[in-house]
C-alpha cells in the first residue's frame, strides 16, 4: 500500500526520465515486499534460537565441564563470522537485486514494444540483450551463493564439529572415560543445536536480504513527487500517513538546495542561474516529507466568474534538479466555457503545456490559478489510456451511470456504430490497454470519458490524429463544439488538425517552449507567416468541399459514412455478432493447476538441473547420511569401550581412546565434506537450473504469436519474470536443502532405532500412517493455497502497471481514492490467501508436535523392552533416544519443507507453463536470395484473415494487386481493416485463405525472421526503448554515422537531435518519453529509412505531425522511396492524395481502388465524400 501510494504522487520526470521505471517499480512490489514480510515473520528466532544456544550451553558445561566452553568458544567464533558473511552476502544481493531491476525493466520494455520487435524481426536480437543481463544476474547470484553455501556449511557442520572437539577435549583432560550417560545425554544437547544454528542461518539470510531491500526502498520512497500546491484546484487525495514513521524518516534523503535562481532563456531552452524561486533552504522532497517544497507564491486574488484558469509568467521544468526550463514565460488567461486551441509544430511545447496546467510539470515560478468554482478537469491524453475492464466502465470512469446522458455521449463520439458490432455491445471487455481496439476507438472512448464526466474543464491533447477526416469532424462539431459547447464548459485543445482553427475562440502558437502568439484566429493571422503558410494548406486541402455537395448534402454524407458499418451488409454484421457469441471478454482467466504439482513438472526442473547432475546431488546424499549413521553408532561404540575399563591400565586407555577418537574424527569429518559437498552442489545446479528456465521462458514468450501478448495482461506476464524468477533463484534451492538435510535425519533416526530394536517398527506403523495423514492433509492444503496466493498475486501488479501507465489520467481526474480501493480489494484477496497459509502452518505445527512425542514414547519403550527382554546394550538404548528426540524437531521441519517445496515448485510449474506455449512458426521450406524482394511486387489472392480461431474474419477474399515501384494509399473509417492489411504482409495475425505472392514468392514458405527483416513498417503507435537515439535507429550497430545523421534529416530530426548535448548518442528514456509523440514517430520513420526495404508499409505516420512537417515529409519520402512500393495508411487525404492508386477499405473488403483521379470522379464514392469531408 505504501508503495503504491508514493507512485500515485511520484512525478512524471521520475517515471520517464529514467530514474524509476515501471519495472523496477513491480519490483519493490513483488520482491522487496515479501523479503521484508519474510523477515518479519522469522524476526522471533532472532532472540530466541541465541536464548536456545545459551540454555543448551550451560546444560553442556553441567555435563562435559571445561571441555563444553571449547563448543562454546566455536560458536563465539562462528556467530561473528556468520554476521560478517551476512553483510557480504547483503552487498552482493543489493548488487543482485539491481540487476534485477534492470532484468525486469528491459523485460516490460520488451513486452511494452513486442509489437515492434515481431514487426522489425528483432525478438532474438532484444532477448539477447535480456539474457545478457540475465547472466550477469546469475554471475553475482553465484558470488551470493558461496555466501550462501558457506552460512548453511556452518549451521550444519559446527554442531558436529563441536561434538567432536568436546568429546576429544573431554577425553584427553578428564580422567573419567566417555559413557553412555555422558555421551548420549551430551549428544541430545548437541542435536538440540542444530535447530537454532539452523534457524540463525535463515534468520540472517532473511536479515541480510531485508537490509538490501529496505535500502532499495528507502531511494524509492525518496523519489522527486509532484509538487501539490493549492492553486484552486483540489489536492491530491491524502492516502496513508507517511510521516508516521518518525523524525528520522527525514534523513532519507539530503535536502535539495538551490540558492540563487535567476530565469533567463533563449530560444531553445531557460537555464536557472540565480534567485531563489524553487526552494526555501532546508526544504527536502520525497515521500516522508508530504510539506510542498514548490514555492507558492502570494496570496493570489480570485479569478472573476468569466476566467477557468489562468497562468502568469509561468516558469515550468520536467527535472527539478536539472537546470533546463521546458516552459518559458507562459501567460495564459482561459475564459469560462471556451474553445482554446494548441498549435505548433513538432516538439514545440503544446504538450508541455498541457502537462503544466495539470500540474504534471514542476512550477519553478510565477503562478497557475483556477477558479474556485470552475476547477474539475477530465482529461485526454495523446495515446490513449484505457485500463482493462469493459467500455462503460472506461467512459463512466467512476462517475455516477446516467443513461440518457451516457447514450448521447456514445452518439456524438460516433461509438454507437462500433458497439452495435460487438456482442457483449459497451459490456465487451477492453484488453489491456486497449489492445483489442484500433486507435481510433481507443481514442474515441477516452474522448467520450472527458465528455461524460461532469467536469469544468476538458484537457484533450491531440484526439483528433488517430480519426479519419469524417470520424473527426463528427467530433469535433458534435462532440467539442456541440454537445460540450452547450454545457458551457471550457475547451483546451492540443491539435495539428488546422481545418478546424475557425472553430476556437483563442488559438494559442507554441514555438521552442514559449507562446509565439495567441489571440483569436483573425489576430493570429495578421502578423504570423507560418499561419498564413499554414491556412494555404488548409484551403488547398479543402479547396474541393464546395465542389457539387451543398451543406445539407455533406452532412447526410458525414451520417451515412458514420453508420456505414451499421447498414452496409447486415447479413455479414449478423455472422460477425453471432461469431463473437461471448467474446465479450477478451483476457483469459489465469490458469490454475489443481491437485499435486505434477510429476511432470519435477522432471521439467530436473532436466533444467540435468538428471545426471541430480543423480549425485542424491548421492551425496545419501552418502552424508549414511556418514551420519555411521558416526553415530561409532560414537555408541566407543561410550561402550568406556564402561569397562576398570581392569585397563592408563595406557591402554590412553590407546584405546585414542583409538575411537582417531575413527571418530575421520567419520565427523567425512560427515562435514559431504555435508559441504552436497550443498554446493544443490546451489550450483539449482542457479544454473533457474538460467535454463529463465532463458526458455524468455525465448517462448517472446516468440509467442502477438494473440497471446492480447490476451494476456503484463502484469501476468511480468510475474514470471519477478516473483517466480526470484522464487526459483533463490529461495527453491534452500527449500530443497532443508527438505533433504530434515528428512534424511528423520530417516537416520528410523533406521538407527530399527536397528537397535527391531520391535520399533510395531509401533512405529500406525505413527507413519498418522504422519502421512497430516502430511497429505497439509500439503493438499497449503498446496492450494500457495496456488491462489500466485493468482491473487497477479492482479496486484496488473493494476501497479495500469495505474503508472495512466497516471496523469488519474491524477487529472483527482480519482486517486477509486483507484486505491481497487487496490484495497485486491490486496485484501491476496491478504486472506496468506492468512490461511500461516494459519496452516501453526496447524500442523501443533499437530506435528504430538506425533513426535508418540515416535519418542515408542522409541523409549521399543528400547528398554529390547534392554530388558533381549539384553540390548545401554549404548545403544542412548543412541535410539537421543536420535528419537531429533526426530521430533525435524518431523515437523520435514513437513514443512515439502509443503513449501510443492508451493515454491508452483512456481516452476507456471514458468514451465509459459514455456510450453505455442509460438510463432518461424521455420520455412524456402530460404528467398540475399536481395529479395527486389522488385517489392505484392499479389493478394483470396485472402482471408483472422485474429484467432474462435474470431471471425477481418478480412475477406482480398484479390488486389500492386505492382513494384507503386505508391498505394489506403483509407477507409476507424475499425474498416487498413492495419490488418498491413499486419498481413507480416504474417502477424492468421491468413487462414488464400496466399500472398511477393516477387514471386509465397510469403508462407518463408522463414518468418527473413520475411519482417526484408520488409519495413512503420506502425501506428511509435514505440522507442530506453538507451541511446543511435541504438533505436540502428540496434544491430550496422550503420555508419552518416547513414543515421541522412536518415535524421530525412525524418526531419536532424536539427533537434544535433542540438543535444550527446547527440547520436543521447539517451531515450523508457517508451521515449522524453520525446513528444511525433518526434518518436518521425524518430520510427528515420528508422525505417535505415532498412533499405523495397517495400515499406506507413500506418499513420504523420497523424501527430503537423502539417508543415508532413507536407515536407510526403516530398522526402517520395523521392527516398522513389524505387520502393510504398503502402500508406492514413487518415489525412492530403498524406495520400498524390498516390499512384488508392484503395478503400469498408467492413474487411475492398471497396473502391483506382488512381485518385478517377474515384474523385464518383460523386458518390467514399474516397471522393472523404476528400470532400
Amino acid at each position: 500500500s505504501f508503495i503504491y501510494e508514493k507512485s500515485l504522487r511520484i512525478s512524471s520526470w521520475s517515471l520517464s526520465g529514467g530514474e524509476m521505471t515501471v519495472g523496477q517499480i513491480t519490483n519493490h512490489i513483488n520482491v522487496d515486499a515479501g523479503i521484508i514480510q519474510w523477515f518479519f515473520i522469522w524476526q522471533y528466532f532472532v532472540w530466541a534460537a541465541p536464548y536456545q544456544i545459551i540454555v543448551i550451553l550451560i546444560l553442556l558445561y553441567l555435563k562435559l565441564g571445561v571441555a563444553s566452553l571449547v563448543g562454546a568458544f566455536i560458536i563465539f567464533i562462528t556467530t561473528p563470522l556468520s554476521y560478517k558473511i551476512a553483510k557480504k552476502m547483503s552487498m552482493q544481493l543489493n548488487k543482485v537485486l539491481s540487476i534485477s531491476d534492470v532484468r525486469l525493466k528491459k523485460s516490460n520494455e520488451l513486452i511494452q514494444g513486442v509489437k515492434l520487435l515481431k514487426l522489425y524481426g528483432w525478438e532474438d536480437l532484444f532477448t539477447s540483450s535480456v539474457e545478457k543481463v540475465r547472466s550477469r544476474e546469475v554471475s553475482e547470484i553465484m558470488k551470493a551463493g558461496v555466501y550462501m553455501i558457506a552460512t548453511s556449511f556452518i549451521a550444519q557442520a559446527v554442531p558436529v564439529v563441536i561434538t567432536f572437539i568436546s568429546f576429544a577435549v573431554y577425553a584427553s583432560t578428564n580422567p573419567t572415560p566417555l559413557t553412555p550417560v555422558i555421551v548420549f545425554s551430551s549428544l541430545a544437547l548437541f542435536n538440540q543445536l542444530i535447530q537454532p544454528m539452523g534457524t540463525v542461518s535463515i534468520v540472517i539470510g532473511f536479515f541480510a536480504n531485508s537490509l538490501a531491500s529496505v535500502e532499495r526502498l528507502r531511494v524509492f520512497f525518496a523519489a522527486t513527487e509532484i509538487k501539490d500546491f493549492d492553486c484552486g484546484r483540489p489536492l491530491l487525495s491524502k492516502g496513508f500517513d507517511f510521516n508516521s514513521g518518525g523524525d528520522d524518516a527525514e534523513t532519507l534523503l539530503d535536502d535539495p538546495v538551490i540558492d540563487d535562481i535567476e530565469i533567463t532563456g533563449n530560444d531553445q531552452d531557460c537555464l536557472i542561474t540565480n534567485s531563489s524561486l524553487l526552494y526555501d533552504n532546508g526544504a527536502s522532497y520525497g515521500t516522508f516529507n508530504t510539506e510542498s517544497t514548490v514555492n507558492q507564491g502570494t496570496t493570489a486574488v480570485p479569478l472573476p466568474d468569466s476566467i477557468a484558469l489562468q497562468v502568469n509568467k509561468g516558469h515550468f521544468a520536467w527535472d527539478v534538479d536539472d537546470a533546463i526550463v521546458s516552459l518559458c514565460n507562459i501567460d495564459l488567461m482561459i475564459p469560462k466555457g471556451s474553445l482554446t486551441m494548441v498549435i505548433g509544430l513538432v516538439g514545440s511545447g503544446k504538450s508541455s503545456v498541457l502537462s503544466a496546467i495539470l500540474g504534471e510539470m514542476t512550477l519553478i515560478s510565477g503562478t497557475v490559478q483556477f477558479n474556485n468554482l470552475w476547477n474539475r478537469i477530465s482529461y485526454c491524453p495523446q495515446t490513449a489510456w484505457l485500463h482493462n475492464a469493459t467500455i462503460r466502465e472506461n467512459i463512466v470512469f467512476g462517475s455516477a451511470f446516467d443513461y440518457k446522458r451516457y447514450h448521447s455521449v456514445l452518439d456524438v463520439c460516433a461509438l454507437t456504430p462500433d458497439l452495435n458490432l460487438y456482442a457483449g455491445g459497451d459490456m465487451t471487455e477492453i484488453g489491456e490497454k486497449g489492445i483489442n481496439l484500433s486507435g481510433g476507438q481507443k481514442q474515441r472512448i477516452s474522448v467520450a470519458r472527458a465528455i461524460y464526466s461532469k467536469t469544468d474543464i476538458i484537457v484533450m491533447d491531440d484526439p483528433l490524429s488517430a480519426l479519419d477526416v469524417h470520424v473527426g469532424k463528427h467530433l469535433m462539431e458534435q462532440a467539442i463544439t456541440g454537445f460540450v459547447s452547450n454545457e458551457n464548459r471550457t475547451v483546451i485543445l492540443v491539435t495539428h488538425a488546422l481545418q478546424y482553427l475557425h472553430h476556437a475562440d483563442q488559438v494559442i502558437i507554441m514555438e521552442n517552449g514559449k507562446i509565439d502568439k495567441q489571440g483569436n484566429l483573425e489576430e493570429i493571422e495578421e502578423g504570423s507567416d507560418l499561419c498564413r503558410e499554414w491556412t494555404g494548406k488548409i484551403k488547398l486541402i479543402s479547396d474541393s468541399e464546395t465542389e457539387g455537395l451543398s451543406e445539407e448534402e455533406m452532412l447526410h454524407t458525414d451520417q451515412r459514412l458514420l453508420l456505414d458499418e451499421d447498414t452496409e451488409m447486415p447479413e455479414k454484421c449478423m455472422e460477425k455478432n453471432q461469431h463473437r457469441g461471448a467474446a465479450a471478454s477478451l483476457i483469459e482467466e489465469e490458469d490454475r493447476e489443481r491437485g499435486s504439482v505434477s510429476s511432470r513438472v519435477y522432471l521439467a526442473y530436473g532436466r533444467a538441473i540435468g538428471l545426471r547432475l541430480v543423480t549425485i546431488i542424491m548421492i551425496v546424499y545419501a552418502l552424508q547420511c549414511t556418514a551420519l549413521i555411521m558416526t553415530n553408532f561409532w560414537l555408541s561404540e566407543w561410550s561402550d569401550a568406556g564402561v569397562d575399563t576398570m581392569n585397563q591400565t592408563k595406557e591402554e586407555i590412553e590407546e584405546q581412546t585414542q583409538y575411537y577418537l582417531n575413527i571418530y574424527a575421520a567419520l565427523s569429518f567425512t560427515y562435514v565434506g559431504f555435508v559441504l559437498l552436497a550443498i554446493s552442489c544443490q546451489i550450483i545446479f539449482s542457479i544454473l537450473a533457474a538460467k535454463h528456465l529463465h532463458k526458455a521462458l524468455l525465448w517462448n514468450i517472446f516468440h509467442a504469436p502477438m494473440r497471446f501478448f492480447d490476451t494476456t495482461p503484463t502484469g501476468r506476464i511480468l510475474n514470471r519474470f519477478s516473483s517466480d524468477t526470484q522464487m526459483i533463484d533463490q529461495k527453491l534451492w534452500m527449500t530443497f536443502n532443508g527438505l533433504f538435510q530434515y528428512s534424511l535425519q528423520c530417516i537416520s533416526a528410523i533406521i538407527v532405532n530399527i536397528v537397535v530394536s527391531p520391535i520399533f517398527l510395531v509401533g512405529i506403523a500406525p505413527l507413519v500412517v498418522l504422519y502421512y495423514m497430516i502430511l497429505r492433509y497439509f500439503v493438499s492444503t497449503s498446496r492450494e493455497l500457495q496456488r491462489l496466493d500466485n493468482i491473487t498475486r497477479s492482479p496486484i501488479y496488473q493494476h501497479f502497471s495500469e495505474t503508472l501507465s495512466g497516471l496523469s489520467t488519474i491524477r487529472a481526474y483527482r480519482c486517486e481514492e477509486r483507484f486505491r480501493r481497487v487496490l484495497a480489494s485486491v490486496l485484501h484477496r491476496h491478504n486472506v490467501v496468506q492468512l490461511f497459509l500461516h494459519l496452516s502452518n501453526r496447524w500442523v505445527g501443533v499437530r506435528l508436535e504430538l506425533v513426535g512425542s508418540l515416535f519418542i514414547l515408542v522409541s523409549g519403550l521399543g528400547s528398554l523392552l529390547s534392554c530388558v527382554f533381549l539384553n540390548l546394550q545401554p549404548s545403544l538404548v542412548g543412541l535410539a533416544l537421543t536420535q528419537a528426540l531429533l526426530v521430533s524437531g525435524c518431523l515437523f521441519w520435514t513437513v514443512r519443507f515439502t509443503a513449501d517445496c510443492e508451493m515454491q515448485m508452483s512456481a516452476v510449474e507456471r514458468v514451465e507453463h509459459y514455456t510450453e506455449i505455442e509460438t510463432e512458426q518461424y521455420q520455412g521450406v524456402y530460404n528467398p536470395p540475399g536481395d529479395w524482394p527486389d522488385r517489392g511486387d505484392i499479389q493478394f489472392e483470396n485472402v482471408s484473415v483472422r485474429y484467432a480461431d474462435d474470431l471471425e474474419a477481418v478480412l475477406y477474399n482480398i484479390n488486389i494487386h500492386f505492382k513494384s515501384g507503386q505508391k498505394i494509399g489506403i483509407c477507409g473509417r476507424t475499425g474498416s481493416g487498413k492495419s490488418s492489411l498491413a499486419l498481413t504482409l507480416l504474417r502477424m495475425i492468421d491468413m487462414y485463405q488464400g496466399r500472398i505472392i511477393i516477387d514471386g514468392v509465397d510469403i508462407s514458405s518463408v522463414p518468418l525472421l527473413t520475411l519482417r527483416s526484408r520488409l519495413t513498417i512503420i506502425p501506428q503507435d511509435p514505440t522507442l526503448f530506453e538507451g541511446t537515439i543511435r541504438f533505436n535507429l540502428d540496434p544491430d550497430y550496422l550503420k555508419s554515422d552518416e547513414e543515421l545523421w541522412e536518415a535524421l534529416e530525412i525524418a526531419q530530426l536532424k536539427i533537434s537531435v544535433s542540438e543535444l548535448d550527446m547527440q547520436l548518442d543521447a539517451q531515450v528514456s523508457d517508451g521515449g518519453e522524453n520525446f513528444s509523440v511525433g518526434q518518436r514517430q518521425l524518430f520510427c520513420l528515420a528508422r525505417a529509412f535505415l532498412r533499405n526495404s523495397r517495400i515499406i508499409i506507413m500506418d499513420e505516420v504523420t497523424a501527430s505531425i503537423d502539417l508543415k512537417t508532413d507536407e515536407t515529409l510526403q516530398y522526402v519520402i517520395t523521392n527516398a522511396f522513389a524505387d520502393s512500393t510504398v503502402l500508406t495508411i492514413a487518415h489525412r487525404i492530403s498524406t495520400i492524395r498524390n498516390s499512384d492508386y488508392i484503395m478503400v477499405l469498408s467492413n474487411g473488403e475492398v471497396v473502391e481502388y483506382d488512381t485518385p483521379e478517377n474515384l474523385l470522379k464518383k460523386d458518390d464514392g467514399i474516397f471522393a465524400s472523404l476528400v470532400k469531408g
